[in-house]
């Protein structure tokens, strides 16, 4: 039998199939080796949600140093903080449908100047309506309530394959801004001082939101492009009901799943505003220091960054009936641990657990909209109406803690009025329809 030789094989070439594989799946770059648009959507959005995040979630290290400088009462504060939330329900219904005729690009170019203004303003605060007026209303009452409602919607729209990994990833910016502003503010405004530090954050994080928000496109068409992953497939909600054609926002509005998402984000948000708020201010009442108290909001955003990437996954994969009871279970029974907390541990065990529940409430909401009415449903109008009632949440949730100190002179009952507000906000999740997984 004679030999062999490499000559006489010829060898199967299997790159033709591997490419033919990674096109398929819209894996490889574009012709000009550069990576799919989305990607750069991905990235603008995540770099805006750090830094709107960071400003509205360090509002706790914000409040000692006003007591300190100014004597203000820890309920005027806290209004601040309520503020941005009054203001925002109106704004976001108007963004959400405005949003459907002239895009989102403009209105977030627009929210980013007057975000940076904010910020500069707020370095002249000598007064309380001042507080309450450039932290309150221009940096998260107008500027951060816009980027919340209309960026994720952006994403569901470049996203067709890998959207759960994509929101996951955006949400994390949710954590990584308090994580790196809270200690940083707080250091800041010791070392540096009040206006110093906020003129220092409004300069450089107006700039890179500004060029963040230049990279952003509503539509994968603006670009000449199909979503990554392909076009995706219209199909029937798995909402009962539903009509398999594009459906208008009226027919959305008689559905129970609408308002039930509606009144799960608002209890959610109810039941962790008040420890957001709050928890800074709950640590050092108990004799934390200062510094090491700014930590815990920290370790809750750090920690979140898991949360915020896992329960995106599962929100795509279970629906928002298991996801949503799952989350809130995990933020109200860590409050246990803050009825007696006196030593660090206990509050940094809190920090952790309660951050896998805050941290994952919210990041599917984008995902259930798209799963119960379709790609072609007014996505920017009902994921608006859904924020406000956040937004009404946080409002409650953020004065609540502040006034009920000021009425009893501890924070107990507050922390048992967010307890309360997470339990019912369970009991409205298993109100929501079943998931019943669907292409798309």
């Amino acid at each position: 039998m004679g030999e062999i030789r490499d000559k006489d094989v010829t060898p199967y070439d299997t790159r033709p199939a591997i490419h033919d594989m990674l096109k398929r799946h819209n894996l490889l770059p574009s012709r000009h080796n550069r990576p799919h648009y989305a990607w750069i959507i991905l990235a603008s959005t995540t770099l805006m949600f750090a830094i709107s995040s960071g400003a509205i979630f360090s509002f706790g290290v914000l409040v000692d140093p006003l007591v300190e400088q100014y004597g203000w009462s820890r309920g005027a504060i806290s209004f601040a903080y309520t503020l941005q939330f009054l203001v925002g329900i109106p704004l976001v219904l108007v963004a959400g449908r405005l949003a459907e005729s002239i895009g989102s690009r403009r209105i977030v170019m627009a929210s980013a100047i007057i975000f940076t203004i904010g910020m500069l303003l707020n370095a002249t605060v000598t007064r309380i309506w001042q507080f309450q007026l450039y932290f309150g209303v221009l940096i998260n009452g107008i500027s951060s309530s816009v980027f919340i409602t209309l960026l994720p919607v952006i994403i569901t729209r470049w996203f067709n394959q890998r959207l759960g990994l994509a929101m996951g990833l955006m949400w994390t910016g949710l954590s990584l801004g308090p994580a790196v502003f809270s200690p940083l503010l707080s250091w800041s405004i010791q070392t540096a001082g009040w206006s110093s530090t906020f003129v220092i954050f409004g300069l450089i994080s107006g700039a890179l939101m500004l060029g963040s928000a230049s990279l952003l496109r509503d539509h994968p068409g603006q670009k000449g492009l199909s979503p990554f992953g392909g076009l995706p497939a219209e199909t029937p909600s798995s909402v009962p009901g539903h009509p398999t054609a594009a459906p208008v926002l009226t027919s959305i509005l008689t559905m129970s799943s609408f308002w039930s998402l509606t009144i799960v984000h608002a209890l959610g948000c109810v039941g962790h505003s008040i420890p957001m708020a709050h928890v800074v201010s709950i640590a050092i009442f108990a004799g934390i220091p200062s510094i090491p108290a700014a930590g815990i909001l920290s370790m809750i955003s750090a920690a979140s960054v898991i949360s915020r990437l896992g329960m995106s996954l599962l929100a795509q994969a279970k629906g928002g009936r298991f996801t949503l009871a799952v989350t809130l279970l995990l933020q109200t029974l860590p409050m246990l641990f803050l009825l007696n907390a006196s030593h660090l541990a206990s509050f940094y065990a809190f920090a952790f657990i309660f951050a896998q529940g805050y941290g994952g409430e919210m990041v599917g909401f984008p995902i259930y909209n798209r799963q119960y009415y379709g790609t072609r449903a007014p996505l920017n109008t009902i994921y608006a109406y859904q924020i406000a009632g956040a937004m009404l949440g946080m409002a409650a949730g953020g004065w609540l803690g502040g006034a009920i100190f000021d009425w009893t002179g501890t924070y107990t009952w507050a922390i048992l009025a967010a307890m309360i507000a997470g339990s019912l906000g369970v009991a409205a999740a298993m109100t929501l329809p079943a998931h019943r997984r669907h292409p798309g």
